[in-house]
C-alpha cells in the first residue's frame, strides 16, 4: 500500500513516503516493545553496538544515515518505508521495478497472465538459497503468499484478490486470484520471500511475526546480522548470494540519526556515506563541496493534508473549501522545499500512470476563504492536525498551515506525532484528528496504489483511508479499473474518481516534493527508485 509515511521523516504506505512514501500501513508493533525485544534477540547473537563492529573494514562498510528505525523486521510489513528499507537487502522478491516503471525479472524468470486475468503462471530460477543454504522452491513462495494472506496486515492491502497458489513442482506454480485483478503482478514487487521451513519451525502463536521482527529468513545479497535499538541495523554480505558482487559494500549499516543537522555534521566528518534527510537550507553548500553529491529525482510521493470526514467539523464542506484556499501552495514550493518539486494537482503525484493535470485545483485566495466561511455561518473554528516528527518540510508546512488558517479566523492546534502513533490514530474515528498531515507513498506507480489504498472505503479505521472518507462511486470505479487489462479504459475510471474526490474536497494537496539524497563522491550506482521510495537499494551501490 500506501504507505503513507514521510519523505523525510517518514512515514515518515509514499516521497523529508518520510511516503508512501513513510504512505499507510497496518499491524504494526509499538516502537518501544519492539526495541525491546530486538535488542535482546539480536545482542546473544554476538552483534556489535553502534560503534564499530565492521571487522576494522570501513572502506568496505557501506552506511546510510535515516531518521526513524523501522517498527519490524517481518517483510509481511514492508508497506511502510522503514521496514521495506531493511528487508530490501535480506530478501528477493519474484519481479521488480526496473528502468522506466517496467517490472522486471527476480527469482521469477517468466510470468504470464491468464486470459481471463484470474491467474497468473510463473517460473523461478533454479539457483536460489537461502541465508541457511536452502533451496528457494514454489512452496516458498505459496508459503509466503498464504502467509500474508492469513495476517491480513501491511502488504496483504495490495493483494486483496489473491485466493491461493498450485505448486507444479519446484520452479514453477499458478498464483490464483478471486477476480481479474490488473494491480497484482505489481503487487508482487512487494511481497518478500520467505523460507518456509524456516519461519515455520519459529511459528510459534502468532505466524511467526514475533520471531521474524528479529530474525532474517531470506535469500537476499545481505543478512542481517544486529540491530542495536533506535542507533543502528547491520548486515553483513551474503557470498553465496545468486545474483552475484562486482563492488558491492562487504558491510551494509543502517543508522538512525533523526535530526538533520545531525545527518549533515556526521556526512561532513566521513561518518555516513548516504544521507536523506539533509535540511534543505544545507543543499546549496553540499552542492558547491566536490567531496559530495547531490541527487534530486521526482517521485511518486505526495504530501497532503487529510480531512476527518465524520463528526468533526471539517465534516461540513464548506469548511474544509475554505481551508483549501487559505494555503500558500507556491510559498511552500519556493520557501520550503527551495524549488525541488511542484505543487500538488488533485490526489495523485503527476508522475503516476493516468494522473488528470485538468482535475480542479485551489489556489490561494484568502477573500474566496473568508468569503466561503461567512457564506456557511462559520466562525471561531478551532481545529487539531497531527504531523509527523522530524520531517522538514512537514514541520515547516504546519506551522506555514497554522499562520495562514489564522487569517481567516480558523484556530489550528498542531500535535507532533510517530508515524506509529498516527496509524494508531486512525484505529477508530474517535481518536482520527481533525487533520493529518502525511506523505502518501505508493509502493508502485500503478494508480490502484493511491485511489484505492487511500480511498476505498474498506480501509477506513485501518491506518490507511487517513481521513475516513466514503463514495461509492468512488468505490466502484477504482474496484471496476481493477478487473480492467485495457490501460486507457483503467486511466478513465480513475480520472472520475480523482474528479470525484477532488469535488468532496477530502483533501489539501500540498506538494509533489523532489527526493534529494546527498553522499559522498566515492559512492558509486545509486539510483533513487520511485517504487521504494525512501530507500536505498544496497545491492546496485558500489563503494569506493
Amino acid at each position: 500500500m500506501l504507505h503513507t509515511t514521510s519523505p523525510a521523516g517518514r512515514r515518515r504506505p509514499a516521497a523529508r513516503r518520510r511516503a508512501t512514501e513513510r504512505r499507510g500501513a497496518t499491524g504494526r508493533r509499538r516502537a518501544a516493545w519492539l526495541a525491546a525485544v530486538v535488542a535482546v534477540a539480536l545482542a546473544a547473537g554476538g552483534c556489535g553496538g553502534a560503534t564499530g563492529g565492521y571487522g576494522g573494514d570501513r572502506k568496505q562498510t557501506l552506511i546510510i544515515a535515516e531518521n526513524e528505525p523501522p517498527a519490524t523486521f517481518d517483510p509481511a510489513q514492508a508497506d511502510n518505508s522503514t521496514v521495506d528499507e531493511v528487508v530490501r537487502p535480506a530478501y528477493d522478491t519474484l519481479v521488480a521495478y526496473g528502468a522506466g516503471n517496467k517490472i522486471v525479472p527476480g527469482v521469477a524468470t517468466e510470468w504470464t497472465v491468464s486470459e481471463d486475468g484470474r491467474s497468473i503462471d510463473l517460473t523461478l530460477r533454479d539457483d536460489v538459497r537461502f541465508h541457511d543454504g536452502a533451496r528457494l522452491t514454489a512452496t516458498d513462495v505459496r508459503y509466503s503468499l498464504d502467509r500474508i494472506k492469513r495476517l491480513k496486515v501491511g502488504v496483504a492491502s495490495l493483494l486483496t484478490a489473491y485466493e491461493s497458489t498450485k505448486v507444479l513442482d519446484d520452479t514453477h506454480l499458478t498464483i490464483r486470484l478471486t477476480r481479474p485483478f490488473a494491480p497484482m503482478v505489481p503487487a508482487l514487487t512487494r511481497v518478500y520471500l520467505l523460507n518456509s521451513k524456516l519461519v515455520e519451525a519459529h511459528k510459534g502463536g502468532d505466524d511467526g511475526q514475533k520471531w521474524l521482527a528479529t530474525h532474517d529468513a531470506g535469500s537476499g545479497p545481505y543478512r542481517v546480522t544486529g540491530y542495536t535499538p533506535n542507533q543502528e541495523a547491520k548486515f553483513a554480505r551474503y557470498d553465496a548470494y545468486w545474483g552475484g558482487f562486482s563492488g558491492q559494500a562487504k558491510n551494509v549499516v543502517f543508522r538512525y540519526l533523526p535530526q538533520a543537522a545531525t545527518q549533515k555534521s556526521s556526512l561532513l566528518a566521513g561518518d555516513i556515506d548516504i544521507a536523506m534527510d539533509i535540511d534543505p537550507n544545507d543543499w546549496a553548500s553540499f552542492e558547491s563541496n566536490k567531496e559530495f553529491k547531490v541527487d534530486k529525482a521526482d517521485s511518486n510521493v505526495q504530501l497532503s493534508v487529510f480531512f476527518k470526514m465524520k463528526d468533526s467539523p471539517v465534516s461540513n464542506r464548506a469548511l474544509r473549501e475554505a481551508i483549501t484556499y487559505a494555503y500558500q501552495y507556491d510559498q511552500h514550493i519556493r520557501a520550503i522545499l527551495k524549488g525541488a518539486g511542484k505543487q500538488a494537482v488533485g490526489v495523485l503525484p503527476s508522475t503516476m500512470n493516468c494522473f488528470d493535470a485538468s482535475v480542479p485545483q485551489p489556489a490561494y485566495d484568502l477573500a474566496k476563504a473568508r468569503n466561503t466561511l461567512k457564506a456557511a455561518g462559520l466562525s471561531g473554528v478551532t481545529l487539531t492536525m497531527t504531523y509527523l516528527k522530524a520531517t522538514a518540510e512537514m514541520e515547516l508546512a504546519a506551522t506555514l498551515f497554522q499562520s495562514d488558517l489564522a487569517k481567516i479566523g480558523v484556530k489550528l492546534k498542531l500535535q507532533a506525532v510517530t508515524f506509529p502513533e498516527y496509524v494508531q490514530r486512525l484505529k477508530t474515528n474517535q481518536t482520527t484528528p481533525d487533520l493529518g498531515m502525511i506523505y502518501a507513498f505508493p509502493p508502485n506507480p500503478d494508480t490502484d496504489s493511491i485511489l484505492y489504498q487511500l480511498f476505498d472505503s474498506k480501509f477506513i479505521n485501518n491506518g490507511q483511508n487517513n481521513g475516513g472518507y466514503r463514495n461509492p462511486k468512488v468505490d466502484s470505479l477504482v474496484e471496476k479499473a481493477q478487473g480492467l487489462t485495457d490501460q486507457r479504459e483503467r486511466c478513465g475510471l480513475y480520472s472520475q474518481a480523482q474528479r470525484i474526490i477532488a469535488a468532496d474536497v477530502a483533501s489539501v494537496n500540498m506538494s509533489n516534493p523532489q527526493t534529494v539524497t546527498v553522499m559522498r563522491k566515492g559512492v558509486q550506482g545509486y539510483a533513487y527508485q520511485p517504487s521504494h521510495h525512501q530507500t536505498v537499494d544496497v545491492y546496485r551501490v558500489k563503494v569506493g
